[in-house]
């Protein structure tokens, strides 16, 4: 489904940061068929699915940074929506940068440790397709103190949660944003080894969850749990050879979007 924009307060581009981007094209582009396109900055590089932007790039920032997946959450004040985070308790990783006339980024931790990033739109809005098979569907918050997330994001973008209506995993909630479901929110139970801090994760769309499966492993990737029946469609979490977890789920029929 093409998009044309983000409301204030809504995830609205995902951006692979990579110790190893030529190692990252070359998995992307076997797993979902993306091309890469270079933006000529320090080695910044949107991946296309067909002809539109679908994620991003960029190389990490520091030796042995570890490759991640990012959430950017959109803004029509940068410099206030950070003033608001800093004051609601979270920290500045990155200020408000420009990133060539494209938009303004910023990168901030919640009080948790979860890094997010903030878009403040220029040339470019965000992801120009989403909720189609090799495109992000939905973004979600894993942390332990599901109470302070709900009071930071509440603070900072007017978030409320509620149980979700939708999965079949009853500690389960999404983020509503003017009445809209925004994203997910779970809280990191015995599942999740104690050294694992609490993060921001992309989920992809794809036809066949199992497929994708195979073929991430087959290209060095890992899973680390899945594939299982999640409601709205069946899910995995993957690992990709770097590192950087991101979801995957293949949607049954009534949540799937029409292509426009």
């Amino acid at each position: 489904m093409r998009i044309r924009g983000y409301a204030p307060g809504t995830p609205c581009w995902s951006e692979l940061r990579s110790a190893d981007p030529d190692r990252s094209v070359e998995f992307y582009g076997e797993l979902f068929d993306w091309k890469p396109v270079h933006l000529g900055a320090e080695g910044d590089l949107d991946f296309h699915l067909r002809s539109a932007a679908v994620a991003g790039l960029a190389p990490t920032v520091a030796p042995h940074q570890p490759s991640a997946w990012l959430t950017y959450l959109s803004s029509a004040d940068l410099a206030g929506t950070v003033a608001s985070a800093t004051q609601a308790g979270g920290r500045t990783l990155q200020p408000p940068t420009d990133r060539a006339g494209r938009g303004v980024a910023a990168l901030l931790a919640d009080p948790q440790g979860a890094a997010f990033g903030l878009w403040q739109r220029g040339t470019f809005a965000g992801a120009q397709v989403a909720s189609e098979p090799g495109a992000s569907c939905w973004n979600e918050l894993a942390c332990r103190d599901v109470a302070q997330a709900t009071g930071f994001y509440g603070a900072v973008f007017g978030w409320i949660t509620r149980a979700s209506i939708y999965s079949d995993n009853e500690g389960y909630r999404e983020w509503l944003h003017d009445s809209r479901e925004v994203a997910g929110l779970i809280e990191m139970g015995a599942l999740y080894p104690p050294e694992v801090p609490a993060h921001w994760r992309t989920t992809f769309e794809v036809d066949d969850c199992e497929q994708t499966v195979s073929r991430c492993v087959e290209h060095g990737g890992q899973v680390a749990f899945g594939p299982f029946d999640a409601g709205p469609g069946v899910y995995a979490q993957l690992v990709d050879p770097l590192g950087a977890a991101f979801g995957v789920i293949a949607l049954i029929p009534e949540f799937r979007s029409p292509l426009a």
